[in-house]
């Protein structure tokens, strides 16, 4: 059964006409939390995005952060490429700011095994090269040059140096960086349990 975004809305928060929303529940289950993510409406996944890390709801059980991070490739990939104008999904630079946040919150968290933050690099890599030159600006502009700020996730990046087509996203984020390019990183997006 597929939900259209109005239901699902209309499930979880009470949305007076010029207002506070506030929440209906407490408790989402996941089993609805995975229905909305392999949505293939942006809209609905925009929604879903941004539920995950809504502190008033508990996912249970919660999303598992393999999950999280499919999940969050998925939507962004979707964001990066169409650079939607929703009410909920993200355009492609607000998406690209995200994925800093996320990158970074995971970066911080030691519990977060090595090998996920290696593969969201991979990721990324793979999809500048597939990219065309608007979206590779915005891998740049949005996402590498606000995570080069930190030193060790910079070195994490080293390796795209040497990479004949990943050294240009990384000689053009590091001079951010290097030009005294300063922003916060690293907000709360996701926890997992």
């Amino acid at each position: 059964m597929s939900d259209s975004l109005r239901e699902i809305i209309s499930r979880l928060w009470t949305t007076p006409e010029n207002a506070e929303w506030t929440p209906k529940v407490d408790v989402v289950p996941l089993s609805d939390i995975q229905r909305w993510m392999a949505s293939s409406d942006i809209e609905i996944l925009g929604f879903t995005h941004h539920l995950v890390s809504n502190r008033r709801f508990r996912i249970e059980p919660p999303v598992s952060l393999p999950d999280y991070i499919e999940f969050t490739k998925h939507y962004c990939e979707r964001c990066l490429r169409e650079n939607p104008d929703g009410e909920w999904s993200d355009t492609r630079y607000s998406a690209g700011w995200d994925l800093v946040n996320i990158f970074a919150s995971l970066w911080k968290d030691s519990s977060v095994p090595r090998p996920v933050l290696t593969d969201l690099k991979t990721w990324l890599g793979q999809l500048y090269k597939q990219c065309d030159s608007q979206i590779r600006t915005c891998i740049v502009q949005a996402t590498l040059e606000h995570l080069f700020e930190q030193k060790d996730i910079r070195n994490f990046f080293s390796d795209w140096a040497k990479d004949d087509v990943l050294a240009v996203a990384h000689q053009e984020a590091s001079e951010w960086y290097e030009g005294g390019g300063t922003s916060p990183l690293g907000g709360p997006p996701f926890v997992p349990d």
